[in-house]
C-alpha cells in the first residue's frame, strides 16, 4: 500500500481517496498526494469531510446520489487562491471513492481567448465589410483572415490561417506593409496609403486585445486592407469642385463689393442733383413735374439702402476676421442699448438670466442679433403691444434632424427669439432667409430682403443653423445653434 502511495504522490494529476462508513454516510478524506496538496493549499487534508475539501456544490456533483455500482462524476471549478481551473472526476465502488484532478486552465484560456478573438472578428466583419481583414498573433502568423476582395493572397488560395505576413509579404507589392506589422505589439499604431499598380490602397495596423479586460496587455495584431481607388477620385474631384467654388465664391464677393461702391458715386450724383432741383425749382415744377420728382429722390433713396445692404452682405462673407471668445451678455447688451425701435415701439424684452461666452466674430454676432431684432419690431401686430422673449439653453448637435448638418460630437449654444407679431406661413419659412426675398410689399414695411440673408451668411460662417417657425397673425420663432468652439 505504501508503494502505491509512493506511485500516486508522483503523479502530474492530483488525487484523493475517500471513505465512508456506510453509504449513506459522510466522505472522509484518507490520501491526498502532493499535486492534490498543493492545489488545494492543505498540508494534510486527511481526515476532512468532502465539502470541507471542495466546493459544496463541487462536493455535491462528485458525491451524488448513493448507488452499489460503478459511478463516474466530473466537474470543472475555478479556484481562486491559485487562478487555476480544474476538473474534478470522481469514481466510487461501494465505500471508496477516488478523485483525479486535472489542470485545464490551459483549455479554458485557449476557449475563452478563441471565443473573443472571433468576436473580434465578427465586430470588425460587420463594420468593415468592404475591407480586407488579417488577425495575426506575435510571431505574425495568421490567425484569421476572410474577407472581399483578397488583396493579400493574390494568387494564393484556400484558408490563409496559420501562414505567416512575413513570408507572404516578400513576394508581393505590399511588402511595404511588412515594416508596420512587425512594430504593431510595441505599441505604434500605422495608416498608410499607397499607389499599387495604377490602384490606391489604404493599410491600418495596430494591435488589440483578445480579452475583455481593457487594461490587459495586446495579445493580437489587426490589418485592415482597403481598395480606395474610387473614392480618391470623387475625392480628388470634390476638391477641384471645392476650389472652382471658392474662386466663384470669391470673385462674386469682390464684385458684390466693389460694385456696391461704384454704384455709390453716381447714386450721390442722383440724389445731389435731385435735392437742388427741389430747392431750386420746387415752384416752378407743378403737377406730375413734383410728382416725378418726389418718385425720383424715393427711388434713389430705395437704391442707396439696397447698394448699402448689399455692402453689408458682402463685408460678412469675407474670410478674414477671426474668431475669439465672445461673452453674449455683452453682446445683448449693446444691441439692445443702440435700439431706437426697443423705444419706439415700447416693447417689452425678456432675456434668460445669463448668456455663455462662446468662440464667434463678436462684430458679426451683434449685426447678427441687431438684424433679428429690428426683424421682430418691424413685423409687429397693430392690435397688441410688442413683445420679444429670448431664451437660451446648450443642446447636442445629435439632437438636431440630420438636415441641419451639425456635427454630433459638438455643443450647440442654442438661442431662442419668439416675438409676437404679425408672424409668417410656414411654408415659407426658408424663403425668407434668401437675399432681396420679401413677404411683404414696400408699401406695408420697409427694407430690401437681405437682413435676414445676413443672419444666415453670419450663422454659416460660424458652423451653425438658423430656423424659423411662424403662424400668421400669431408671431415667429427664430431658433440659432452656434458652436461653442471652432474648429473640428
Amino acid at each position: 500500500m505504501e508503494h502505491l502511495h509512493n506511485l500516486f504522490d508522483g503523479s502530474p494529476n492530483g488525487l484523493l481517496l475517500f471513505e465512508s462508513a456506510s453509504a449513506t454516510a459522510e466522505w472522509r478524506c484518507t490520501f491526498a498526494n502532493s499535486t492534490a496538496r498543493s492545489l488545494f493549499g492543505l498540508s494534510n487534508p486527511k481526515g476532512l469531510l468532502l465539502d470541507e475539501i471542495f466546493p459544496k456544490h463541487v462536493a455535491e456533483k462528485l458525491d451524488g446520489p448513493p448507488t452499489t455500482t460503478v459511478t463516474a462524476d466530473a466537474v470543472d471549478f475555478f479556484i481562486r487562491e491559485i487562478n487555476r481551473w480544474v476538473m474534478a472526476s470522481s469514481h466510487r465502488t461501494g465505500t471508496q471513492m477516488t478523485i483525479a484532478l486535472t489542470d485545464i486552465t490551459f483549455l479554458k484560456e485557449a476557449a475563452t481567448t478563441d471565443r473573443n478573438l472571433m468576436r473580434l472578428y465578427k465586430s470588425l466583419s460587420n463594420s468593415l465589410a468592404d475591407n480586407e481583414i488579417i488577425l495575426f498573433d506575435k510571431d505574425l502568423n495568421i490567425l484569421l483572415s476572410e474577407g472581399s476582395p483578397r488583396f493579400i493572397r493574390l494568387g494564393l488560395e484556400g484558408n490563409l490561417t496559420g501562414k505567416n505576413l512575413a513570408a507572404l509579404f516578400e513576394s508581393n507589392p505590399f511588402t511595404f506593409l511588412g515594416e508596420y506589422v512587425s512594430k504593431v505589439f510595441g505599441g505604434e499604431r500605422a495608416e498608410v496609403e499607397r499607389e499599387i499598380n495604377g490602384k490606391f490602397y489604404k493599410a491600418s495596423v495596430y494591435a488589440d486585445s483578445r480579452d475583455d479586460d481593457e487594461s490587459s496587455s495586446p495579445i493580437v495584431g489587426v490589418l485592415l486592407l482597403k481598395d480606395v481607388s474610387e473614392l480618391n477620385k470623387k475625392q480628388r474631384e470634390l476638391e477641384v469642385r471645392l476650389q472652382q467654388l471658392d474662386r466663384s465664391n470669391r470673385e462674386l464677393q469682390e464684385f458684390a463689393y466693389v460694385a456696391s461702391h461704384d454704384l455709390q458715386e453716381p447714386l450721390r450724383k442722383i440724389m445731389s442733383f435731385g435735392q437742388r432741383l427741389s430747392r431750386k425749382y420746387n415752384e416752378a415744377l407743378i403737377g406730375e413735374g413734383q410728382e416725378y420728382l418726389t418718385r425720383m429722390n424715393n427711388a434713389a433713396r430705395r437704391m442707396e439702402t439696397l447698394i448699402n445692404d448689399l455692402l453689408s452682405f458682402s463685408r460678412v462673407t469675407r474670410s478674414d476676421l477671426k474668431f475669439e471668445l465672445t461673452d453674449l451678455n455683452q453682446i445683448f447688451d449693446e444691441v439692445i442699448a443702440d435700439m431706437d425701435a426697443v423705444e419706439r415701439t415700447k416693447a417689452q424684452i425678456e432675456l434668460p438670466g445669463k448668456f455663455p461666452t462662446i468662440e464667434a466674430i463678436p462684430s458679426q454676432m451683434r449685426q447678427l442679433f441687431q438684424n433679428l431684432f429690428n426683424n421682430a419690431l418691424k413685423f409687429v401686430d397693430p392690435d397688441r403691444p410688442p413683445k420679444v422673449v429670448v431664451r437660451c439653453r446648450t443642446m447636442a448637435g445629435t439632437e438636431f434632424p440630420e438636415t441641419y448638418a451639425l456635427l454630433p460630437e459638438k455643443d450647440y449654444c442654442t438661442i431662442e427669439i419668439e416675438d409676437n407679431g404679425i408672424g409668417f406661413e410656414q411654408a415659407n419659412a426658408e424663403r425668407i432667409f434668401t437675399i432681396f426675398q420679401r413677404l411683404h410689399g414696400r408699401s406695408e414695411y420697409v427694407g430690401t430682403g437681405v437682413g435676414l440673408s445676413i443672419c444666415k451668411k453670419i450663422v454659416d460662417n460660424h458652423q451653425g443653423t438658423i430656423f424659423a417657425q411662424g403662424e400668421s397673425g400669431k408671431g415667429a420663432v427664430f431658433t440659432i445653434a452656434l458652436p461653442f468652439k471652432q474648429g473640428v
